[in-house]
């Protein structure tokens, strides 16, 4: 017998637990979530220790105000459910030798300034006062930068989704067609008879685009945790920030006893069916280069854990928060290019808004589906990949 729902979402990653959250929030509509492994499972991306939260995006205004809007919900989340989702510890954008990511930093600092936001500049001698960790001849901190658990954020979204009568099942999606009202077709052979189909599949989106729509590309981000050679209490998130060097990005020691380092700029294009997930021994050294101009006392740490996750990059970093041109019944949440976890609840809620027909509460043209109306490709990574 086929399932008969109002909302169909498929894709079980932060963006579709906190869509089914958020429509559940504001309507009663019932709602099946679907995810080809399971919640939580290994391949997904959501399902690792921990994100990062800033509020720095350079000169983006757009994104500044998403931030501060994404943090106002997660506190809402927090006060709401009694966990503790985001641990605030600041981000500390290091000066180095790429001019690329000295202007952002530069620019983040600028905006965050006019915004009234607190952002601060430390000199070296006074960064080495304040953040002793450290080393470079000047800093821009962001003081809204944190560290988000990001399973925990997960698991969370979904839990609260589930007490409010939200199915989730472990289904994998082969068809979707409109037979007078929308079925989407499992390889277990269920039928799933929908009103609105939300697609949040990450990597997995293109399977679901029509020619002509805004593609993505999936890349593989890897993953390095080191657990510092002495005094790991130093880089846990009441006294060490989410920090940005010149190519790298690291988050304090929360949730785990490793200190998170990643390459912010690696492009690595793959098959989300057979990309290897395992960490290349190139990229943890190169982890352990950047730590030595950088935060030296990391550089010869032992890695404790390491995790290859996929993004959903898009030409332009830019997300996908769109209802189908040719379908107002199907919405997609996708693209997310690296840089969309901080934003997951203020997300849920814009795609919970499309799919009930409210006017969004953010201006999404930025978004479109539609390749003609986006902006330009980006030249710099740093807004789009590395966290």
């Amino acid at each position: 017998m086929p399932i008969e729902t109002d909302v169909c979402i498929v894709g079980g990653g932060v963006m579709g637990a906190a869509t089914a959250y958020s429509i559940s929030r504001m309507s009663d509509r019932k709602i099946v979530l679907l995810d080809r492994y399971g919640l939580g499972n290994e391949y997904c991306s959501s399902n690792d220790v921990n994100r990062v939260f800033r509020f720095a995006y350079g000169g983006d205004q757009f994104y500044t105000e998403m931030a501060v809007e994404s943090l106002r919900l997660w506190k809402e989340l927090e006060k709401e459910t009694s966990q503790e989702l985001l641990i605030p510890a600041g981000l500390l954008m290091l000066e180095g030798d790429d001019e690329h990511a000295n202007r952002f930093n530069e620019s983040s600092f600028r905006m965050l300034t006019k915004l009234e936001l607190g952002a601060h500049i430390y000199n070296g001698p006074e960064l080495k006062k304040r953040f002793p960790q450290f080393q470079a001849g000047r800093a821009f901190f962001d003081p809204h930068g944190g560290v988000l658990l990001a399973a925990k954020s997960l698991e969370t979204f979904a839990s609260e989704a589930g007490r409010r009568g939200v199915k989730i099942l472990e289904k994998h999606v082969t068809k979707v067609q409109d037979k007078s009202g929308l079925e989407i077709e499992t390889a277990e052979g269920q039928t799933i008879r929908a009103k609105k189909l939300v697609v949040t599949v990450g990597p997995w989106s293109n399977g679901f685009l029509k020619d002509g729509l805004t593609g993505m590309t999936p890349t593989r981000q890897q993953l390095v945790y080191l657990k510092p050679s002495r005094d790991l209490e130093r880089f846990r998130p009441s006294s060490c920030p989410v920090f940005f060097t010149d190519y790298h990005y690291g988050l304090p020691a929360a949730g785990i006893n490793g200190v998170k380092i990643s390459n912010k700029e690696l492009i690595d294009p793959v098959d989300p069916e057979t990309a290897r997930r395992s960490v290349d021994q190139e990229q943890i050294e190169q982890c352990r280069d950047a730590c030595r101009k950088f935060v030296p006392d990391l550089a010869e740490g032992e890695v404790v854990q390491t995790k290859v996750c996929l993004y959903d990059m898009t030409e332009n970093s830019d997300f996908v928060i769109d209802r189908d041109p040719d379908h107002r019944d199907i919405v997609y949440g996708y693209g997310f290019s690296g840089h969309g976890f901080k934003f997951a609840p203020l997300i849920g809620k814009l795609l919970a808004e499309l799919v009930l027909d409210i006017d969004p509460s953010f201006d999404l043209s930025r978004f479109s589906v539609q390749k003609s109306r986006r902006k330009p490709q980006l030249t710099s990574g740093q807004l789009g990949k590395g966290e």
